[in-house]
């Protein structure tokens, strides 16, 4: 949005607009105040409370008399901001995936399996933890965390929650309930992976436990939390989103570090030396994740397992 606005030539190489990404939908008012358009029109609920639990501890009830989070599907959310990028310009291409990546010195260009050929000056590379294109320019993986969701229709649903996180349900995690008014989100969240393994079984165990029901379109994916030893720059390729690790590893929320980054990238690219501003200008977010990242540790670390 923010280079297309500014007049460049931007064309976005996407995944189809039927293979949406797995996400739990929540957006903090910290990532609101980042977007350069409002999201209305795809907010499914405004939330002013949360119920935190565990099993060592009574349910507690946190409000709020303004919301600090609304709820959003993401396949919705991606196509509203499709939408309001293509309005300033920007043309999006589908593929199925790349196929190469090539560089010079002032230049980069994509293949896609299809045979298309993009060339351009930089490529801001923002396509998630298991980054195809990180992986192309040979970029060490680095391990991050887990999840896994599904939902629950709200007719299904034996008591319709408010937003809630459930600690300790499952080792180094806890479980998540998002309303989203036809129904509900939930999902496992591990803050490392291999600490323990967010399956379906788990997932169904914890939302007829607390729902009544079993989940539907279930679907596990990776978090990109690696930020504080990511390598942003490759070339004349910048990393963004969970490609270089931007998610936070306390309760995984990603979408505020994706915003922030892809605005930092675009405006290094508008800028001088994108190789060297755009690490600069994300220093902050990397030092703030680092010691997130620590602090996930020892409370996770500490956090007995409900049993």
């Amino acid at each position: 949005w923010d280079l297309a606005a500014a007049g460049l030539k931007v064309a976005v190489i996407s995944r189809p607009r039927s293979r949406g990404k797995p996400c739990a939908g929540g957006v903090t008012e910290k990532a609101l105040a980042r977007y350069r358009f409002s999201i209305a029109p795809v907010v499914r609920e405004a939330v002013t409370s949360l119920a935190v639990s565990h099993s060592s501890s009574p349910v507690r009830h946190l409000s709020s008399a303004t919301p600090f989070c609304v709820m959003t599907e993401r396949a919705e959310l991606d196509a509203f901001c499709r939408e309001q990028a293509e309005q300033q310009g920007a043309v999006f291409h589908e593929t199925a995936g790349l196929r190469l990546i090539e560089q010079g010195s002032s230049w980069v260009r994509v293949k896609t399996r299809e045979g298309d050929s993009f060339s351009a000056s930089w490529l801001i590379a923002a396509d998630g933890a298991n980054s195809a294109v990180a992986r192309m320019l040979g970029e060490r993986h680095l391990p991050g965390a887990m999840a896994i969701e599904g939902c629950v229709p709200r007719e299904k649903v034996s008591d319709y929650p408010p937003m809630t996180l459930d600690f300790g349900v499952i080792r180094g995690g806890y479980g998540w309930l998002f309303p989203k008014g036809d129904h509900v989100n939930v999902g496992l969240y591990v803050w490392r992976h291999g600490v323990a393994a967010p399956e379906r079984a788990a997932l169904q165990r914890y939302c007829r436990a607390r729902l009544g029901a079993e989940a539907e379109h279930v679907a596990g994916y990776p978090l990109g939390t690696w930020l504080p030893k990511a390598r942003l720059v490759n070339g004349r390729v910048l990393f963004a989103g969970d490609a270089a690790g931007c998610t936070e590893v306390l309760l995984g929320e990603g979408i505020y570090g994706a915003v922030l980054s892809g605005q930092l990238a675009a405006q290094a690219v508008l800028g001088e030396r994108p190789e060297v501003s755009y690490p600069r200008a994300l220093a902050g977010w990397r030092e703030e994740l680092q010691h997130v990242s620590r602090l996930g540790q020892l409370f996770y670390g500490l956090l007995p397992v409900s049993t």
